[in-house]
This record gives C-alpha cells, structure tokens and sequence, in this order.
C-alpha cells in the first residue's frame, strides 16, 4: 500500500522529473487543554509540517556505472518560511517496467543543510522515486510531526556498453561478382560485467581498402544479436561492423575486428572430356577441356597449370597422373594408356587472382 501513492504520481506526471509534496490526510498528535480569550476550554490538535523533496538523477545513465542521486529535504515552518531538514532518513526505490513491485536501493541522510547525495549502480532501464515520512510505523516518533513528501522520474532509458563477437566475412576468397556474407553479433554488458546478445542496436557494414577509412556499405538490426549481411564482392579489401550511437538507441559505439577479404576472378573448366568411351585397354585416352578465365567476362585462360587426376574403378582414392599448362586459346589436352576402368578429373588450382574450379569426374570403361 505504501508504493500506492508513489506510483500513482509517477504515472500522472508528463515531466521526466518532479517534486511534490504529500497530501495524505495528516495524523493527528495528542490534544492539548488551553483557554480561549473568553476563559473557556478548547481542543487543540498539534499542526504538521509541510515538507518538499527534490531528486536529481543525471542525464546519461550507463549500464555498470556508478551514478550519484542527490536533491535536498526542507519543510515549512508556521510562519510559511522554508528551511533545511537535517539528519533525516529517505527511501529511495527503483522499479523496472516489466514488474509492479518497488525496490529499495539506498537509503541516504539528509546533512546539516537538508541536502543528500548517494551512489547507485544503473543497472537497466526504469523509474525512480525518493520519499520522506512515508513509513510512520517505523520510522522514529519525530517524523510524525512532518507530512510526507517524495519526488520521482519517468521511466528512464539507459546507455549499454557494446561489443561485436565472432565477426567474419565470408568465403575467403570469394569471387568478382559473387556474394560475401558478414556476420557476428552484437553484445551488450550487463552491470555484472557479463555479456549477453543485444536487441534493438543497428549494425552497419563498412568496408576499407587499405584499413584506414571506412564507408558504409549496408545496415541491419539483428535478431537477438545475430546479424547476417549480404554484400556484392567487387574489390580486395577489409570489412568490419559497426554499432553506431546516432540511430536513436542509448549505446556506446563500438566495432569489430577487421577481416580482409581477396576478391579474385572465378574460374570454369568447359567441355571436359576423356575419350573414347568404351576404350580398349592398352589404347590411348585423351582428357581435355578448355579453361575460362571471368574477368568479369569470360575469357580462355593461357599459361594455366591444369591438374589432371584418376581414380580407379571400387577405389575411394584419387592419384595426381599429370599437370599440364593451357595453350594460347584456353585448350589443354594429355594422352594417357588405358589400363583399367576408372573416372578421370581436372583441377586448375587458382592463383592470385584466381578461384579454385573443378570439373565433374568423366568414367572411361576400358574392355
């Protein structure tokens, strides 16, 4: 019942922050017997003190950090002047949005001057309230001759420390055109110091070539933290996410580590044969076929060592039988002895600045 009152004016009120006094119907104290000018007797009921209670929480609330609280308790005399009230004992409470329930985090004195200060640990977002004389039953007798006072926030929004893990661009190399995939997630650090997933922050995707300056590239809110952006490879260079503080959300900025990613040019093996097919065995099987280079457009690639590969009939192994360089027009060819049934391969291997490719295996009956 005591939080009734608190928490009704938290809600009435359209400020962030405000002060009030009570207005709970005052208690009554002992009568006392004294005589009117007439000489007759009357009923004297001793008068409460009105009191007022300022709160100052600051501005910028950030998660793990120790904040101060302050603000300062006076009360009004019966010729209206107001003056500090010293020595006195405040509740201050917090509650979370997601709970109706109030909780105690610091209960400060008031000194000489009526003022207060308190250190608090901002732990999440929510509302404050501060209160004096609210608690007649424990507090001591004199607090009896005070009305109660209390001032209070809003709820109030705070600032996360944030951190990126597990970012990573992907495939490594990738080829000119193709798709690069950046992921990770985003983490905020709870007052503890651990670190969960982060909701709500964007993450924006930046790229550099020489690690230095940094453009945005794309933008995504994650889903319980995990981001997944896709992007269109188009040069070498590094990548890193970012979580900016200038799209409305309370956080501290923070970015990934860099990952460098080589953009190469993809490669395809066309028109792959080995022939004839059946072959009799001890005749000649030629395997060929034509190297494209895609630059972007696909071209033949000369001067290119092709590794061709054999593997028998029943075996699970592959045997490197040759490597052979691609003519002026992108052609390779070799001749080899049939000696028994099997699948035959080619691997141009890549280079600097060319992907891996691979042609599917051909089988060769040999009778």
């Amino acid at each position: 019942m005591r939080r009734t009152l608190a928490v009704a004016a938290a809600l009435a009120v359209a400020s962030p922050l405000t002060a009030a006094p009570a207005h709970a119907a005052p208690l009554r104290g002992p009568s006392a017997r004294v005589l009117s000018p007439a000489g007759s007797p009357l009923d004297f009921a001793e008068q409460r003190l009105k009191t007022r209670l300022t709160m100052n929480v600051p501005d910028r609330l950030l998660v793990g950090e120790r904040v101060p609280v302050t603000g300062r308790l006076e009360r009004q005399d019966l010729d209206g002047t107001w003056g500090p009230l010293a020595g006195k004992h405040l509740d201050l409470q917090f509650n979370r949005p997601s709970s109706p329930d109030w909780n105690t985090i610091a209960a400060p004195v008031t000194d000489a001057n009526g003022y207060y200060s308190v250190q608090v640990l901002v732990v999440e977002n929510g509302a404050w309230t501060i209160d004096f004389a609210d608690d007649p039953v424990n507090f001591p007798d004199d607090y009896r001759t005070y009305e109660m006072s209390y001032a209070n926030t809003n709820v109030r929004q705070v600032t996360h420390r944030t951190s990126i893990s597990g970012f990573n661009a992907a495939p490594e190399p990738v080829g000119l055109g193709g798709t690069l995939r950046a992921s990770g997630t985003v983490m905020f650090t709870r007052a503890d110091g651990t670190k969960v997933p982060a909701g709500g922050a964007t993450v924006r995707l930046q790229f550099s070539t020489d690690g230095k300056s940094w453009k945005d590239k794309a933008a995504q809110s994650p889903m319980n933290g995990k981001f997944a952006i896709d992007v269109k490879a188009e040069r070498d260079g590094y990548w890193r996410a970012r979580v900016p503080d200038d799209d409305g959300y309370l956080v501290v900025p923070s970015v990934s580590n860099a990952d460098h990613v080589d953009v190469r040019y993809r490669t395809y093996i066309h028109q792959f044969n080995a022939s004839p097919e059946p072959v009799r065995k001890g005749a000649a099987i030629t395997v060929k076929g034509l190297l494209y280079r895609y630059m972007p457009a696909g071209r033949p690639g000369p001067g290119a060592p092709v590794s061709l590969y054999f593997k028998a009939k029943g075996s699970s192994t592959w045997t490197g039988v040759a490597v052979v360089r691609t003519a002026s027009n992108g052609w390779f060819s070799k001749k080899f002895k049939a000696s028994k049934d099997g699948y035959w391969t080619a691997v141009y291997k890549g280079g600097s600045g060319y992907l891996r490719s691979n042609q599917p295996a051909d089988y060769v009956d040999v009778r």
